[in-house]
């Protein structure tokens, strides 16, 4: 008497979640996502190149995404992710041939900030842009670089070893 049993829903319902999980599975979010990291030590101001960053799979939601197009506005150890705060504005921060000035710099200065040095013993006002800023540490010195024309650059660096320059930091 065959046709007088129940059919066998238990075990209908059984596969269908199984064919369920199985779709989910193959079909569904997936939990890893592409990230940049260094491959190489980066110093602060260094182009963000294929050359010196890979991608890894990492967990979701794990850190924010970026795109490592510009420079890094700090410097980055080997296998070190890239953050969002690690890259620097524009594409390139230090112009060719110009010369790094190691200054005091304002906290609020990033990589690639356009400044004006004012050389206070005389009144000069020198153009320039941040090679690299203050680093996040709060124990570490508060001296950052800051990249001038080479018809300047020696005029800077004898007001900065004497304490004689203010810096303005463009907010715009």
């Amino acid at each position: 008497m065959l046709w007088l049993q129940p059919p066998p829903f238990g075990r209908w319902v059984a596969a269908g979640l199984l064919v369920a999980v199985a779709i989910w599975l193959e079909f569904g979010p997936d939990p890893l996502v592409d990230h940049p990291f260094a491959i190489e030590a980066i110093a602060a101001g260094e182009e963000l190149t294929s050359l010196n960053t890979e991608t890894r799979r990492i967990p979701s939601g794990l850190l924010d995404q970026v795109h490592p197009d510009g420079v890094a506005a700090q410097a980055i150890e080997k296998g070190e992710p890239i953050l969002v705060s690690d890259v620097g504005h524009g594409n390139s921060v230090i112009p060719a041939g110009w010369w790094v000035v190691s200054v005091d710099v304002p906290a609020i200065a990033r990589t690639g900030d356009r400044v004006k040095i004012v050389l206070l013993d005389t009144g000069k006002v020198v153009e320039g842009v941040i090679a690299f800023s203050v680093p996040d540490d709060p124990f570490a010195a508060a001296s950052g670089g800051i990249a001038v024309a080479p018809s300047s650059a020696s005029e800077v660096a004898i007001a900065a070893a004497d304490s004689r320059i203010a810096v303005l930091v463009s907010t715009g």
